[in-house]
């Protein structure tokens, strides 16, 4: 064993009573939670990304295509779907499901109320997996058939608004010249906590709008594209849009949704100034119970210098019972931390108020990088935080004065 090391574990205040030994104990408290809080805040900062952003691409897409104009509104200009385009745009690496879709506004109507809908129609071809995983009652409307089916899906809050159920009936008013409604079945109820879409969006038969807006069997006014690797999303809007002739445009989800996003970017600066102020309460601790000890082990430090040990020695004596304590806490700290992060993942304990998050829980998505990073940063900042009182008492100690001290 190395001398150095042998001498401060002999120097930790483990029995008796020490004047060092409850401070010695917060101190690894504070290192324990330190890390806890960091690792926790990167696992809900990446879980909350990765769910907002998951049902954003799950109401639209990660890339939109649709007419290049400057309509704002709801209802774009529809387009031909031209199989060559589609091809050429599935055939990129990147690119996982390419579907088409059209949309109109309408306005659903019972006895006692009214609410203002978005029906986005879709096809057999469409990818289902976002909706269905949603569903809280009924099933996916079943759009496979010659033809057009009248079932619909609507969100949990437009059923609770307007009172209604699976097997129900809903009339639909769409506002155009002249004005034509239709009648639907509900099929189910979908419930993403995504309040300002869940208020807005319904599911029909694409062949519906088709009919209403007297477009042809192969138009639409928008092609979504699913992608396999979110991150290169920019990358292969671009590619997609070197394809695409010169009356369309693509554009992302983070285009369309800037709010969204923008929102969602303020999490990483909350979390960089929570990890500094984190990592500099403890390294301060560290720091308050390294000189607490010192002053504790005054006689001692003046021993050692008799018997000849030196600066570097000392220094690295004392080093060695700040490493303790660090490490001890950071063993603690990540233990506790990914603990609690798989029981939140399994159990969803934690809870939240959908209203407010736009989720019924607190998710928590570790990342090995985040881990390694946070116990990285601890491990280096503190060491060098910690050279500044080793320094200290080697330098403003005199060995009659450390002899003479009781």
């Amino acid at each position: 064993m190395n001398t150095n090391w042998f001498i401060a574990n002999r120097l930790l205040p483990r029995k008796g009573k020490r004047f060092s030994r409850p401070i010695l104990r917060i101190a690894t408290v504070s290192v324990w939670l330190g890390i806890c809080v960091m690792i926790w805040a990167f696992a809900i900062t990446n879980g909350f990304r990765k769910e907002i952003r998951d049902k954003v691409v799950g109401f639209g897409s990660h890339i939109v295509i649709h007419r290049f104009d400057n309509n704002q509104s709801y209802e774009r200009e529809p387009f031909a779907i031209d199989s060559a385009t589609i091809a050429a745009i599935g055939s990129l690496p990147n690119v996982r499901h390419v579907q088409c879709c059209a949309g109109k506004a309408g306005v659903m109507q019972t006895d006692t109320e009214m609410e203002g809908v978005y029906f986005k129609g879709i096809d057999s071809t469409y990818d289902t997996e976002f909706f269905t995983h949603h569903l809280i009652r009924g099933r996916f409307p079943d759009y496979r058939q010659e033809k057009e089916a009248n079932s619909i899906l609507i969100s949990a809050h437009i059923a609770d608004r307007l009172q209604l159920d699976t097997g129900g009936k809903i009339r639909v008013y769409f506002i155009q010249n002249p004005v034509r409604q239709r009648v639907f079945n509900i099929a189910g109820i979908y419930d993403t906590g995504l309040g300002s879409y869940d208020e807005t969006y319904a599911i029909c038969d694409i062949r519906h709008i088709r009919k209403l807006n007297n477009w042809t069997e192969d138009s639409a006014d928008a092609i979504e594209i699913l992608l396999h690797d979110f991150d290169s999303m920019d990358e292969t809007c671009t590619a997609i849009q070197r394809r695409l002739p010169y009356n369309l445009t693509a554009e992302s989800a983070r285009t369309l949704n800037p709010d969204m996003f923008e929102w969602i970017g303020l999490f990483d600066q909350n979390v960089t100034i929570l990890v500094i102020l984190i990592t500099l309460v403890v390294c301060i601790t560290l720091i308050s119970t390294q000189l607490t000890i010192t002053l504790e082990q005054i006689p001692t430090i003046g021993m050692l210098q008799t018997l000849g040990s030196t600066a570097n020695d000392i220094r690295n004596i004392f080093l060695c019972i700040s490493g303790n304590i660090l490490l001890k806490g950071m063993i603690f700290g990540n233990v506790i931390a990914l603990a609690v992060c798989h029981l939140q993942q399994r159990t969803h304990m934690l809870r939240l108020d959908p209203k407010n998050y736009f989720m019924d829980y607190v998710p928590m998505m570790c990342q090995w990088q985040h881990v390694a990073g946070v116990n990285l940063l601890i491990l280096l900042v503190s060491f060098c935080f910690l050279l500044l009182p080793s320094h200290l008492v080697t330098k403003h100690i005199r060995i009659v004065d450390a002899l003479e001290t009781k």
